[in-house]
């Protein structure tokens, strides 16, 4: 039996599984029989991926409650629903359970035939990293940053905390990494204080990563160039736009914010934030760790979810992701707003928690020409499988290579 949570790694996330004339694509959310699409809702689809990925092995009620409900509390009514659904979707029922079997007061289990079938993604994934190389900032220390792809350049800024080698093997990354690279120059950089460059941090950081950026650019020889930023490091990119008009040629924002939690005085939930990194950062298996990835992405999927906090907190020291919490709660970009002259892209989430969707407004009011798409979801950013992920993934690379004349 797989208990409480049933392991995964991203090759395997990308690979198809077929049995009884069906093929179910994790990639592409996807049931299909005989080549038709089979209609099937989210959480079920989740359901019946997480036992044909486990095909033979029993997964109790507990771990389907873990990886479905995300530890919520569910009543046996709706699991039972849930389950016979995914036996619907296949053609399978509970009197013949010929895929889709149930063991009494112990769980259930995928007793089809499943073939494992390689994707042409997942070789992709087994591509080497990109080959890291090495600058240095106007404080003279290291800047690690890559360079992949062809076509007009786009820098691309995720969470402070992360680690762009690490990020290239992770499911919650690479399906972006790729389809930027597909059409244009990616380039990527560790922020100061994680992944490979310096560990020392400015306590400056919106003004530092943004000149950090740009020693980067300078480095690569790139005059201009579109920046695409989420969460807080959208505050750096509004600082870079704002100063630097002649090297920005557009800019997408995703999940960005005008105000820090400190200076909007919405501090709800900051000093649990803080507590968990204090108390669990260090602890790979912490149960504060697996809370922290549900504040910022309540809708998972939840392996996603987790695997960007394992990233963060295996890339930067717990002391240097509180300098940073703290940096972007006290910022404020409000008086740069009306000097942004590039063309901007606002991406945010209608419920988003934990920055809500009044500051993309503010970024969308103050930027003279911008534009707001508004996600119906909860997650803090899109996340790859998730149902708004597609639509993300078009509107925002459509709007940066509408952009790109200046290279053309």
């Amino acid at each position: 039996m797989i208990d409480p949570i049933v392991k995964e790694d991203s090759v395997r996330a990308m690979q198809k599984y077929k049995f009884g004339g069906f093929v179910l694509d994790p990639e592409q959310h996807s049931l299909m029989h005989s080549g038709a699409p089979v209609s099937i809702e989210p959480k079920v689809f989740d359901l019946l991926l997480l036992l044909v990925k486990n095909a033979g092995e029993l997964i109790s009620r507990d771990t389907l409650i873990e990886r479905i409900w995300q530890g919520r509390i569910v009543s046996d009514s709706a699991i039972s629903a849930c389950v016979a659904a995914a036996r619907r979707a296949v053609g399978d029922d509970g009197q013949s359970q010929a895929v889709i079997r149930t063991v009494a007061r112990r769980g259930f289990l995928c007793c089809a035939e499943v073939e494992v079938v390689e994707t042409a993604d997942e070789a992709q994934s087994r591509e080497l990293s990109p080959r890291l190389q090495f600058t240095k900032n106007r404080e003279d220390k290291s800047l690690a940053f890559t360079v992949t792809g062809e076509g007009p350049p786009i820098i691309y800024k995720t969470f402070g905390g992360t680690s762009i080698e690490a990020d290239w093997n992770s499911p919650f990354f690479r399906p972006l990494l790729d389809a930027i690279r597909a059409k244009n120059t990616l380039v990527r950089f560790d922020e100061m204080g994680s992944g490979h460059s310096d560990l020392e941090m400015n306590p400056d950081r919106v003004e530092a990563v943004a000149y950090d950026l740009l020693s980067v650019a300078d480095a690569i020889g790139l005059d201009r160039f579109s920046l695409f930023s989420q969460s807080g490091s959208a505050l750096s990119a509004v600082f870079l736009a704002a100063h630097y008009p002649d090297r920005v040629q557009s800019m997408v924002l995703n999940g960005g914010y005008v105000e820090g939690r400190n200076v909007r005085q919405n501090t709800t939930g900051t000093p649990e934030m803080l507590g968990m990194i204090s108390e669990g950062w260090d602890k790979p298996d912490s149960s504060f760790l697996l809370a922290y990835s549900l504040l910022y992405f309540p809708e998972g999927p939840l392996d996603l979810a987790k695997d960007i906090v394992e990233i963060m907190h295996k890339s930067c020291p717990a002391e240097n992701m509180l300098r940073m919490r703290k940096s972007h709660s006290d910022a404020s970009v409000a008086d740069f707003l009306p000097m942004v002259q590039c063309p901007t892209f606002i991406v945010h989430a209608r419920n988003d928690s934990i920055h809500p969707l009044s500051q993309a407004r503010k970024l969308a009011a103050g930027i003279a020409g911008s534009e707001l798409l508004v996600l119906d979801s909860a997650n803090h950013v899109p996340m790859p499988k998730s149902p708004d992920w597609n639509a993300f993934l078009e509107a925002t690379l459509s709007f940066l290579n509408g952009n790109m004349d200046h290279f053309r």
